[in-house]
């Protein structure tokens, strides 16, 4: 049987306006599995994503690989859990393309030659290669989302956390991304409004409303269930909806 990835139980948040952001969650995700995070809008799914590295910590028990989340674990846990932002002028600071996908390969103390290679592996995946010497600044929003997935890519994590990471996407590269996640093994945890996305990636899905986990089971079961989906502003994804 596989082992846990994330362990989460009872997990409360609120935010310091008093908005009570997260309620109660308990979920556990196995290692390998692809889960899709999905609900309406303000649900909480971006807040729940950034629990899994420590950026937020509520009321919670959370561990990763068994390992509980805490200021002295926090590096190793950063190491296993790598987040991709919603949106990716959060996570780019360097002044080239290259510098802020090396970032993560110098902290972990590679050598020049291997972090050379990383880089230019993450950068392939991402269809990036002659953009490396660019200031991912004056990218447009959807080549600055596949830097940022190429500055997780490039550490190797076991643990793959992405929030909207379609958004912005043109075709060709949303179905890159697609053929990408399907390939890669490390477990994924995907929050997204791109149902057909969670449909052909995601083996699970969970669904939020209101800071609460009201749905977990089979994509295509919960997909199948067009009164469950539309009680909290969901919709069949559109290939279902093609099939049907």
């Amino acid at each position: 049987m596989a082992k846990k990835a994330i362990e989460i139980k009872n997990l409360n948040f609120t935010y310091p306006d008093g908005t009570q952001a997260l309620k109660d969650v308990s979920l556990d995700i196995l290692e390998g599995e692809a889960v899709g995070i999905i609900g309406p809008n303000g649900a909480g799914k971006s807040t729940l994503l950034l629990h899994f590295n420590g950026i937020l910590s509520g009321n919670n028990h959370i561990r990763i690989f068994d390992i509980p989340i805490s200021d002295k674990t926090l590096p190793q846990i950063r190491r296993k859990v790598g987040l991709i932002f919603q949106d990716p002028n959060n996570q780019l600071f360097m002044p080239t393309v290259f510098d802020d996908v090396a970032f993560g390969p110098l902290t972990m103390g590679l050598s020049k030659d291997k972090v050379q290679t990383a880089v230019d592996e993450a950068l392939g995946e991402v269809d990036l290669l002659n953009c490396r010497r660019r200031s991912s600044h004056h990218l447009s929003s959807g080549q600055k989302k596949r830097v940022a997935l190429a500055t997780v890519l490039s550490m190797n994590p076991e643990i793959l956390v992405l929030d909207e990471p379609s958004s912005d996407l043109d075709p060709k590269h949303r179905r890159d991304l697609i053929v990408i996640l399907k390939r890669l093994t490390a477990t994924k945890i995907i929050a997204t409004h791109d149902l057909d996305l969670v449909l052909e990636v995601c083996s699970r899905v969970v669904i939020i409303d209101e800071g609460k986990v009201v749905a977990i089971g089979d994509a295509r079961e919960v997909f199948n269930n067009k009164q469950l989906l539309e009680s909290h502003n969901l919709g069949v994804p559109s290939a279902l909806c093609r099939i049907g």
